[in-house]
């Protein structure tokens, strides 16, 4: 439910609606699908930015390349499993024990990045990335996503994990 202040008869009311739709104009949904694909791509960019850090040897405010990627990896996983979890709150039994294993995703990256090598951080992260892809994709089929969503999905997921590779490589 909504609430509105509106001026009526020359006076302020407060008024409830349920609908947005009433009184906002409907969403173009081709503007918001070349946002969100915008977004998505301008997110993946930090990742070869700080790859390129670690090339060039070049600290960035006192901070290494490869620690700059793999803690931006972190919450980047962290991230795309909190909106995965948002979206499955009314999902059936099935689908929220699927959302379970993407905790297991992020504790697993977690504790790497505490005690594990850096290249054994990247190649869990990398790991990672895959593995909410492929749960996603599964979940999927069973949630209202727009068509382009899953194929995005998989390519930003593919630069990603072919930039672990590369800082992997680099180290």
């Amino acid at each position: 439910m909504l609430f509105a202040v509106i001026r009526m008869r020359g006076q302020y009311v407060i008024s409830t609606f349920v609908s947005q739709q009433q009184y906002f104009p409907k969403c173009d949904v081709m503007n918001d699908s070349m946002l969100i694909k915008s977004l998505t791509y301008l997110g993946a960019t930090p990742f070869f930015i700080a790859l390129w850090l670690s090339w060039a040897d070049q600290p960035f405010l006192g901070v290494m390349g490869a620690h700059w990627f793999v803690s931006y990896a972190l919450i980047i996983l962290s991230f795309m499993v909190g909106t995965l979890w948002g979206q499955m709150v009314t999902a059936s039994r099935h689908i929220k024990a699927i959302a379970l294993a993407t905790n297991g995703i992020v504790l697993a990256a977690w504790f790497a990045y505490l005690l594990a090598a850096v290249a054994v951080v990247l190649l869990i992260l990398a790991l990672g990335f895959i593995g909410l892809y492929l749960l996603e994709a599964r979940v999927l089929k069973r949630l209202d996503r727009p068509a382009y969503y899953l194929d995005l999905r998989l390519k930003v997921t593919a630069l990603v994990v072919c930039a672990h590779g590369l800082m992997f490589w680099q180290l």
